[in-house]
């Protein structure tokens, strides 16, 4: 019986996969679907958590900038949660977490992960994309849930501070977007 030995990714490329990540919930936070697309390989194939796929970054992009257009604005995935990096190449690591959406006044402390994401990302010409994205949502009476959340947060957008704080929250990430748009 043979045993393999596990591929270390080196520390620059590990920390260019968690600026990819941060890039990737900079994008959904501004509710930029073409920033959002620009993270994938062209042929990228992203599975949703209701179940359908959509291949190509310029679908992934448009897809989510319906969903950014819909009951997701002003919505934010983060990428605070638990995450391993198994790299199956130099070139290719899939990355395992915890996911969630989290609405307008919905922290990690009071919206448990409500997903599993299964992510591959490539390195191609010395730059991570990501290649595919697994979704699965997760939990008993989850679409119920979803809605829930979704209902109560709509309560907590009424409050004037929040509208202040998002506003900054979201000229500050859309800064960063036109930083690594145009590099």
């Amino acid at each position: 019986m043979t045993s393999e030995k596990k591929l270390t990714l080196p520390t620059a490329d590990e920390k260019a996969i968690n600026e990819l990540l941060k890039k990737l919930c900079d994008a959904w936070e501004c509710s930029d679907g073409s920033a959002y697309a620009l993270l994938f390989i062209d042929d990228a194939h992203f599975v949703a958590a209701p179940g359908f796929r959509i291949v190509g970054n310029k679908f992934i992009g448009s897809d989510h900038q319906e969903m950014f257009n819909s009951i997701f604005k002003f919505t934010r995935i983060d990428g605070n949660y638990e995450q391993e990096m198994q790299a199956l190449t130099p070139d290719v690591v899939l990355i395992h977490s915890l996911g969630n959406v989290f609405f307008p006044g919905e922290t990690e402390q009071n919206a448990k992960p409500t997903g599993l994401t299964t992510i591959c990302v490539v390195k191609r010409n010395e730059e991570w994309k990501i290649a595919s994205f697994q979704n699965t949502r997760t939990g008993k009476f989850g679409t119920l849930n979803f809605m829930w959340r979704f209902i109560f947060s709509r309560r907590y957008m009424l409050n004037a501070t929040w509208k202040k704080e998002a506003k900054r929250i979201i000229e500050e990430k859309q800064r960063n977007i036109d930083t690594w748009k145009h590099t």
